[in-house]
């Protein structure tokens, strides 16, 4: 009898590709750290890769189909390339997890959240420890994904690769919103425990990161399962005590959650970005009603209005989302008439598609989709004459860049308070060619151009 063939020898080499939204990029980090540490190689490139995992976003109906595009030629890479192994992770991957195994089997394994902790071992490698369950008693949540190993401090996450990091300060969502779907599968609100959340800046700030970007689903709603509505103030005064850390920036704020003691830290707090990343959707009160959300023109202008009392120079952005089932031309108009009255700086604009599983979809007098692109394009329009505008008026200004990037014709590209990572506009600086990445840099604003400010070193 011939000898058994040896089993092929487990992958040593994977690569994460990341789709989606701050808080997958988060997941992926924690994914490569877990990975790493149990003696996997992380890559960047797939095609270089032994293994690949798809972190999957399934927000929207887009999103779905980018990721299982992303899929597909991650498998196809097992035929014309060297990958062996494809894993499929996130939202997608959690909401639809036996559709997929039975519909997609290019892909290895499709992995839910609960089974993160055994990603090295779905890859060949060894088990792993079982991981805790950080779900408070009497609560029907789903554990945090990424929760902390026994013995440490946060949950393993791969080194710090620049001078910005994404840290999640909670996982899930307790809003109803009529158009989303993401508390279905993401479960609810809760939050991550402050010395957690510091201990992990710390030890990003140890590796050089001096920016970090704080992402939850809503970030506002940081604390209220630990005990009180203050504990993102007393969690901001506390980071702005990390050695090394110069920027604090918070993402996805709920105009109804922002309280005046939030406002005024913010703009009190000497590490915390002046930038206001609003989720308002619509300035539309009966819009904004069928979504299941608060809030009216008025009194969205009336936060814009109290915050710009407070600094004159902050920054906002936001999303909207036009043809919602009921929108009219009056509603349109007001939300025009809400832009050019707030002029915020940094904003997208997305036509409603249904989605599985969310209260809009009974909803009748849909708009055609053919309507909706219209309208997306005509606020479109008029933001970016805005923009333009907003950016015209920093020409002259001093601003403080952090560096990115460096090109070799000397110009180094990187962000002001003004900018999100990945998100927003960037800077030029000019004859920079002594600086580096990760170096803060006085500048001058000497023009504009659309989404980009160029500028020269500061005498």
């Amino acid at each position: 009898m011939p000898p058994a063939e040896p089993a092929p020898a487990p992958p040593r080499t994977v690569a994460i590709v990341t789709l989606g939204c701050g808080r997958n990029e988060v997941d992926s980090q924690n994914a490569a750290g877990l990975l790493a540490a149990s003696g996997y190689r992380m890559v960047t490139d797939p095609e270089q890769a032994d293994a690949v995992v798809v972190n999957t976003c399934a927000f929207v109906e887009a999103a779905k189909r980018e990721s299982i595009e992303t899929v597909l030629d991650a498998a196809a890479l097992k035929e014309h390339g060297r990958a062996r192994t494809v894993l499929v992770t996130g939202c997608l991957a959690e909401r639809y997890t036996e559709e997929l195994r039975a519909e997609l089997p290019e892909a290895d394994a499709i992995v839910p959240f609960a089974d993160y902790g055994r990603l090295p071992e779905l890859l060949g490698g060894p088990a792993t420890l079982p991981r805790p369950t950080l779900v408070p008693a009497g609560r029907r949540a789903l554990p945090m994904v990424f929760p902390t190993p026994a013995g440490a401090a946060f949950p393993a996450r791969a080194a710090a690769r620049g001078p910005v990091a994404l840290v999640k300060l909670a996982e899930g969502c307790d809003r109803d919103c009529s158009f989303c779907a993401i508390p279905s599968f993401r479960g609810r609100f809760r939050s991550r425990r402050p010395t957690e959340i510091l201990d992990e800046v710390a030890w990003l700030a140890g590796q050089g990161v001096s920016e970090v970007c704080l992402v939850a689903e809503n970030s506002t709603s940081y604390g209220k399962d630990l005990g009180g509505r203050e504990a993102l103030i007393h969690l901001l005064r506390d980071l702005a005590a990390v050695e090394g850390l110069r920027r604090v920036r918070l993402n996805y704020l709920q105009p109804d959650e922002l309280t005046p003691g939030l406002l005024e830290e913010m703009a009190a707090n000497p590490v915390v970005c002046s930038y206001f990343d609003l989720s308002l959707q619509h300035a539309s009160a009966p819009v904004l009603r069928r979504m299941r959300r608060g809030g009216s023109a008025e009194g969205f202008l009336d936060l814009v209005g109290r915050i710009r009392a407070l600094d004159p120079d902050a920054a906002f952005r936001s999303n909207f989302i036009l043809g919602f089932p009921g929108e009219g031309e009056a509603d349109v108009a007001e939300l025009e008439g809400f832009l050019e009255a707030a002029r915020l700086d940094w904003v997208a604009f997305f036509a409603w598609s249904p989605e599985d599983g969310t209260a809009a979809l009974a909803l009748d007098d849909r708009v055609p989709e053919a309507t909706a692109g219209a309208r997306v394009e005509r606020v479109q329009e008029l933001q970016d004459r805005l923009l333009a505008a907003a950016q015209d008026a920093w020409v002259g200004r001093r601003l403080e860049v952090l560096v990115e990037r460096v090109d070799d014709d000397g110009t180094a590209e990187g962000r002001s308070f003004r900018e999100a990572p990945d998100a927003d506009g960037v800077v030029r600086v000019v004859d920079a060619t002594a600086a580096e990445a990760g170096e803060y840099l006085p500048v001058v604003v000497t023009a504009a151009q659309g989404p980009e400010l160029l500028a020269r070193l500061a005498g």
